[in-house]
């Protein structure tokens, strides 16, 4: 059965023309039987009934109309109707199918002299001034369907407007917003770089070309930790990055080099110290701000995690300079210069380069490496690392689960503070005990870790920690590595919208593919560990990495990194989601050749064109990819070795099994794609709106005008200050879930109101990635009064 959605359209004096009446339009859905067909065919279609369609019913289906077709129309097609005006009513329901604002329940358009909810009556129950009578009320109006029109800002206009915000969304063909996955924000690659100067860094790539070369660039690299988590209290203790510290740091467990926060207190109940060395980062999560968590697995040392900011506004002015120390691609040549005075280890803030050598990194002095969070034992590596919803829900900061591989123990992370506030102990299940070596969170809030080279998946509910499950694989081969979830679906039996099931992939270590498995939805936690297994294998030597998965359509695409056995030519491979049951064997078409060697990453960039990660040959490797999943040019190599001339063992010439260079090693979520496509498909646009000239502020309302197709929404928050400062941290009140948003009311009232500044947050969601909702406009209403 179709199921015809409502529309919210709470709008404002809207300015266009139309009445609910006739046309040729109206004429196209009434030919209908009302009862069985009997008697004599005299019509002159092909079917057997008395009437001008072209079906042959006899009344026997169980929709709500009396024709044998499966919608809920009064017509005998097979399809619901001819939707004239893209608003998802028809006639006789739409009383104008020619007007995509007009059909049944709509909210009445104030002034418009229309029948907008088509029942009979025009502009009832509306006030056409949202002010109403009152002299100080004053409003400002923004969108294509506002009084007057006007165009959504964005932030990549020129020239960029300096009160405007925009994620995930961008303007449509009638200038409304919609959600959309070209987020300029997320364009890049956050790649763990394992080895560098015996510490560990992480290089930013950019996966949007250049139009000049190099055509894809390394734009910035840091280290994987902070000295500076603590604000007043934090200091670099005259560390020098790439040697082991001359004292114990974070002495008193309060001041120094400490840890934001711990998995167990350290000195005095109080903080732990950060590991400056040997901090083998692997894991890179991209969370819904663009920022990048990085895990730190430092195997005989401490553990921990670093959140890095991915915007400069996000970044901390430490040293009050107003300017933001951090790496970036000062020369243009697509490569982070570590050293640029040429002593063999890593700058920071005070190096002075040698000519011609340019200042691109600052160590432990970066001013985007916000905090580091100490996140298990000593010795018990930390190795998963996966994002999901924080304290402001999908919007905002992405909470952290951060977990150790030894004793299969995770910490949850609040995304905004650094604090820790959960910890979950995975249990052992049927005697095989939990060593989890990745992980990821789905749309339904279900954490799936894979203990390595077995066959063993271990799950939890994220909200309900004592729920846990683990599967085990029953098709032989080789044991898990990466992970990462689809957005597989299946028709929902009952009609409605298709049921997302979040098929979970593996990379096949010790053999060559991968694994998914399909658990069951509808059947509760339970039901999970009810689901069918599928391996993919390419029947060569080398093994299953890491995995990445895009969602094109019809058919989307699993992309898993294929290492080569280390020694051998490395590829990505490519397989498709909807696979069936058991064992299915890969093409030699389904292979696509790196050129590099040790290929443990494969990621699906935002433009969705493919990237491996190469350790052996510190590079990465960019793959173009057609809408069908076809590689349709030879790949793109971005070298990451910064001093290719340097011996391996540079930074610690003494030592000759010394790794001093990058040796890139990520396979989880390392653009952020599969957090923001298939745990939660959502986009924002934030507006902020200054208040009266002369005396305070009182913000009355948000008011906006949406159309929404099934199972999406638009939902408004907001927050007031009476500074830019002071916005940036204040508490967001909502969301309100219908026009207009009384902010004098739940789930407010917003304060402080009065107040200077105004910030409106739309958020838009959907379920269904074939279509989205759609912002056609708003009004913000406030008071003036200058005796106030």
């Amino acid at each position: 059965m179709t199921t015809k959605p409502t529309i919210v359209m709470a709008g404002f004096a809207l300015a266009l023309a139309g009445a609910c009446g006739g046309g040729a339009n109206d004429v196209l859905n009434v030919g209908g039987d009302a009862a069985a067909d009997t008697g004599t065919d005299t019509d002159t279609d092909t079917d057997t009934d008395t009437d001008t369609d072209t079906d042959s019913d006899t009344d026997t289906d169980t929709d709500s109309d009396t024709d044998t077709d499966s919608d809920t129309d009064t017509d005998t097609g097979t399809s619901a109707c001819v939707d004239e005006d893209s608003d998802w009513w028809c006639v006789p329901e739409d009383c104008d199918d020619s007007d995509p604002d007009v059909y049944p329940n709509a909210p009445e358009i104030p002034g418009n002299g229309k029948d907008d909810d088509c029942d009979g009556a025009t502009d009832e129950g509306t006030d056409v001034d949202p002010c109403g009578t009152d002299p100080n009320c004053a409003s400002v109006s923004v969108g294509p369907s506002g009084d007057p029109p006007t165009g959504f800002a964005l932030p990549g206009d020129t020239p960029s407007p300096d009160n405007v915000g925009a994620d995930g969304v961008a303007r449509d063909t009638d200038g409304y917003l919609g959600l959309d996955n070209s987020h300029a924000a997320f364009d890049f690659l956050w790649v763990a770089d394992d080895t560098s100067y015996n510490v560990g860094f992480v290089s930013k790539i950019s996966t949007t070309p250049f139009a000049t070369a190099p055509k894809y660039r390394e734009v910035a690299r840091y280290v994987t930790v902070t000295c500076l988590s603590n604000g007043a209290d934090g200091s670099n203790e005259g560390v020098v990055l790439g040697q082991a510290p001359a004292a114990a740091l974070c002495a008193d467990g309060e001041h120094g080099c400490c840890t934001r926060s711990e998995a167990q207190p350290g000195p005095n109940s109080k903080h732990q110290a950060v590991q400056v060395v040997n901090n083998r980062p692997s894991r890179t999560a991209v969370d819904f701000n663009g920022d990048v968590w990085v895990a730190n697995r430092a195997f005989d040392g401490q553990p921990s995690a670093t959140k890095i900011a991915n915007s400069l506004t996000d970044c901390v002015d430490r040293n009050g300079d107003s300017l933001i120390q951090t790496s970036s691609d000062v020369n243009g040549d697509g490569i982070i210069t570590t050293d640029c005075n040429n002593d063999n280890l890593p700058d920071n803030a005070s190096t002075v380069c040698v000519p011609p050598n340019a200042h691109e990194f600052y160590g432990l002095d970066d001013e985007c490496v916000l905090f580091t969070v100490n996140t298990g034992l000593p010795s018990t590596m930390g190795r998963p690392l996966a994002l999901g919803p924080g304290t402001d829900g999908v919007f905002g900061a992405s909470d952290a689960w951060a977990g150790t591989w030894t004793d299969g123990k995770f910490v949850r992370i609040d995304g905004k503070t650094g604090q820790i506030k959960q910890s979950v102990q995975i249990l052992a299940q049927a005697g095989i005990s939990p060593n989890p070596y990745g992980a990821v969170v789905d749309r339904y809030g279900i954490l799936w870790a894979p203990n390595e080279a077995q066959y063993a998946l271990f799950y939890f509910d994220t909200e309900n920690p004592s729920n846990q499950g683990m599967v085990q694989n029953p098709l032989g081969g080789g044991g898990f590595y990466g992970i990462a979830v689809d957005g597989y679906s299946v028709d929902n039996p009952d009609g409605g919208p298709d049921v997302e099931i979040q098929q979970i992939w593996l990379g096949e270590v010790t053999g060559s593919g991968a694994y998914r498995y399909r658990p069951i939805r509808n059947q509760g936690f339970a039901g999970l560990a009810l689901g069918t297994w599928a391996h993919a294998t390419f029947g060569a030597t080398a093994q299953g990495r890491g995995i990445g998965v895009d969602d094109r359509t019809p058919v989307s695409f699993v992309w898993v990194a294929l290492d080569g056995a280390v020694t051998g030519p490395a590829s990505i491979g490519r397989i498709p989601t909807n696979i069936s049951d058991g064992t299915t064997t890969m093409t030699a078409g389904d292979l696509f050749a790196t050129g590099q060697l040790t290929t443990l990453g494969a990621g699906v960039a935002f433009d969705r064109d493919i990237w491996g990660i190469n350790q052996g040959s510190s590079s990465a490797t960019h793959f173009s990819v057609d809408p069908s999943g076809n590689v349709t040019m030879p790949p793109d190599t971005i070298p990451l070795d910064d001093k290719p001339a340097a011996a391996e063992n540079f930074c610690n010439p003494g030592v000759p099994t010394a790794y001093c260079k990058p040796h890139p090693y990520t396979y989880s979520d390392f653009t952020g794609f599969g957090l923001r496509n298939f745990t939660n498909p959502h986009g924002e646009y934030t507006w902020i709106q200054e208040g009266c000239a002369d005396g305070t502020t009182t913000w009355l309302k948000v008011l906006w005008d949406s159309a929404l197709p099934p199972n999406s929404s638009i939902t408004v928050s907001a927050r007031t200050a009476d500074d830019l400062t002071g916005l940036k941290t204040a508490t967001w009140y909502g969301p309100y879930p219908v026009s207009p948003a009384e902010l004098d009311k739940a789930p407010g009232p917003v304060l402080p109101n009065p107040a200077k500044l105004l910030q409106a947050r739309f958020e838009f969601t959907t379920k269904d990635k074939l279509s989205s909702p759609k912002l056609k406009g708003f009004q913000i209403t406030y008071d003036c009064n200058t005796s106030k």
